[in-house]
């Protein structure tokens, strides 16, 4: 007879992906929540949007994106350290290139986000914690 043990998957705590992941997620989730409820946002990929508490520019197209990357980076989080660290990367990845291309667009009629330079250094702070907890976090020994 043989016996199989089995490890189970390492806890918020001990998974520095799953924790980053979960948090990240939530509070990109609620910005994105929030975001819809900000007046005068205009048509889907209006370049001037509306302000989010007097910070961040948002339009429809920016909020959606921002609901559904947070409901992935939760799901990823919930689901496991792999599932985390490759979500936590991918999101990462796409906020990084949203947060430089903002730099270049913002003020100019191609501003399909809206974004100004707040939503530019959310997405760049963000994205480059997710990028760089997947890249050095959670290796096996």
């Amino acid at each position: 007879m043989t016996t199989t043990s089995t490890v189970p998957a390492p806890s918020i705590r001990e998974s520095p992906n799953r924790g980053l992941t979960l948090a990240l997620g939530t509070i990109v989730l609620l910005l994105g929540v929030c975001g819809f409820l900000a007046p005068d946002m205009g048509s889907f990929f209006d370049t001037t949007g509306a302000s989010l508490f007097g910070v961040w520019n948002v339009n429809p197209a920016l909020t959606v994106i921002w609901v559904l990357a947070g409901a992935a980076l939760i799901l990823g989080g919930t689901s496991g350290v792999s599932a985390a660290r490759s979500l936590g990367a991918v999101v990462g990845l796409v906020y990084v290139v949203f947060g430089i291309v903002g730099f270049f667009v913002e003020g100019t009629e191609v501003n399909y986000l809206a974004v100004n330079l707040a939503d530019n250094i959310t997405h760049l702070v963000v994205g480059g914690l997710l990028l760089l907890t997947a890249i050095g976090a959670d290796r096996r020994r």
